[in-house]
């Protein structure tokens, strides 16, 4: 089987008001420490080395494309040293926009880097300043050209929509705007405020600068809409591709696939068991091999997920591939559910069987999903 692996870089220069994810500020000193820290966990987890190299490799964060890129390529170096990677794997690195600099981006190139995902968020300053996010628009912009001079034939970029202050007419210009820039590869994401968060206490649920329910499905629908009208193929309820330019790494997560996972923080499926590292950066240096949690996941949970994941691809659940893998009938054994959603227009199922959701379903589709789970 294929494998892929996550690394977590958890440093940042500034928290955005909206984070609820596993990162440091203010601990530079401690980059190289921690990024040597992250090879021995790769050394230690896999000897010995595999005898499948890594189809894609994928660095979050946190921001990766802030540490030095010499210290990216350590942990680089014991992924190809004790696991292998492919020669056309697809390796991907986030990074905040005003971290791309011609430097760095040639220097991830030589690195093996051949996917960017630039945390772009929004086209409009007014928003970007409203959710503490310390970028610009500006940036962005010159972000994605340094990329494509650097060599970076595959660019992603990330969006945020349902923003305080946001408008649908801001929204839409963000899109247009984005759409029409070199770019292979858009997600956006719904905001959802941590209760934690600096920006929840900022904007309250009864804020009026927060867009309604309403509003956060009209925009949900023309980011689908505008997309689709700019070449974008929809093929998961918050990724856009033009052809050929999926995510291969996500779509191991979203195909139930095992994932080997390295850093702070990072959750890792192999063998039938889900565990993750410690959150806590003191904790994790101290005890790399140490684990926040463990879960063996039975064949019932491994297949009701199986299920919720291929729901969240545009292309849906093959029940023929899904009776070859979990030896059951998902018609069958959910024909209840399925009869429910389909008649409330939430689900739909093609000629040769396929379940997927409609695109009222997408607008729920927690809701619609937990019918299975």
């Amino acid at each position: 089987m294929p494998l892929s692996a996550y690394i977590h870089i958890p440093f940042c220069a500034h928290k955005c008001d909206f984070c609820d994810f596993a990162v440091v500020v203010g601990l530079e000193a401690r980059i190289a420490e921690y990024c040597a820290t992250v090879a021995s966990e790769i050394s230690a987890r896999c000897r010995p080395a595999s005898a499948s190299p890594l189809e894609t490799v994928y660095y979050g964060g946190g921001t990766p494309g802030y540490i030095p890129a010499e210290q990216l390529a350590v942990i680089h170096e014991a992924l190809k040293r004790h696991v292998g990677v492919a020669a056309d794997a697809e390796v991907t690195i986030e990074t905040t926009p005003k971290c791309v600099t011609e430097t760095k981006a040639r220097l991830w190139r030589q690195i093996g880097v051949n996917r960017i995902s630039i945390g772009v968020e929004s086209l409009s300053d007014a928003e970007l300043s409203a959710v503490g996010r310390g970028e610009s628009a500006g940036q962005a912009r010159a972000a994605i050209s340094t990329a494509r001079q650097a060599g970076f034939d595959n660019v992603s970029c990330d969006l945020m929509y349902g923003l305080p202050t946001q408008t649908q007419e801001s929204w839409t210009a963000t899109l247009n705007e984005l759409t029409a820039l070199p770019v292979e590869h858009i997600s956006a994401y719904g905001l959802t405020l941590a209760e934690r968060s600096p920006l929840k206490r900022r904007f309250p649920d009864d804020s009026p600068d927060n867009p309604g329910e309403e509003l956060f499905a009209q925009m949900y629908e023309r980011l689908v809409t505008t997309l689709d009208g700019a070449g974008f193929s929809q093929y998961e309820i918050s990724n856009f591709s033009r052809p050929g330019f999926a995510s291969r790494h996500n779509l191991r997560y979203w195909q139930n696939d095992e994932y080997l996972a390295f850093g702070l923080s990072a959750h890792r499926y192999v063998g039938s068991v889900r565990s993750a590292n410690y959150r806590s950066f003191s904790s994790y240096m101290s005890d790399p091999l140490g684990a926040e949690f463990e879960e063996v996941i039975d064949a019932d949970t491994c297949l009701r997920e199986g299920i919720f994941l291929a729901l969240r691809t545009r292309a849906g659940l093959d029940p023929v591939y899904f009776s070859e893998r979990y030896g059951v009938d998902v018609r069958l054994r959910y024909r209840e559910v399925i009869e429910r959603l389909s008649q409330a227009g939430l689900l739909e199922q093609d000629g040769d069987g396929w379940l997927r959701l409609t695109q009222k379903g997408v607008l729920v589709s927690n809701l619609a999903m937990s019918e299975f789970m």
